[in-house]
């Protein structure tokens, strides 16, 4: 891991820089701040609702849920709303907008608009535990797999 990029010590805008590196396709940054013991908690902890959903553990676990997320969705903006940091502790709200190629481009990308909430716990300046949060309905209506 590229240990030589670097991150800012503020939680709050580590988070801003992760995010928005995410946003742009750059995984980098988010590789950089993650602990090596990380634990990832996807939005959805059911595996089959989504191909990322589930527990992911340490570095490899981080790698393997980001390729399957980009396996669905290119991400356009991941746009911090609000981002507030206690201790070690830090909560983010993010404006989202992506394209959807769900399950591996049956049909043309759908554009979805998402809010996601962030939270990550921090160990030794980098992100032991990391959970999002975001309305798993809203993203099925809009990919068209739900009906209003």
């Amino acid at each position: 891991m590229d240990d030589l990029l670097a991150l800012p010590t503020d939680p709050e805008e580590l988070m801003r820089v992760v995010a928005t590196a995410f946003g742009a396709g750059d995984l980098r940054p988010l590789l950089a701040a993650v602990h090596k013991d990380i634990v990832w908690k996807a939005a959805s902890p059911h595996t089959n609702l989504f191909r990322f959903g589930g527990v992911h553990q340490k570095r490899e676990g981080v790698m393997d849920v980001t390729a399957q997320i980009a396996m669905d969705y290119a991400f356009r903006s991941f746009k911090p709303r609000e981002i507030i940091a206690k201790g070690d502790v830090v909560w983010g709200l993010f404006d989202v907008e992506a394209d959807s190629e769900y399950r591996g481009g049956k049909s043309p990308p759908k554009p979805v608009k998402l809010d996601i909430a962030i939270r990550w716990r921090l160990k030794d300046g980098k992100i032991i535990e990391h959970q999002a949060f975001f309305d798993t309905a809203s993203l099925l209506v809009q990919r068209g797999e739900l009906p209003i």
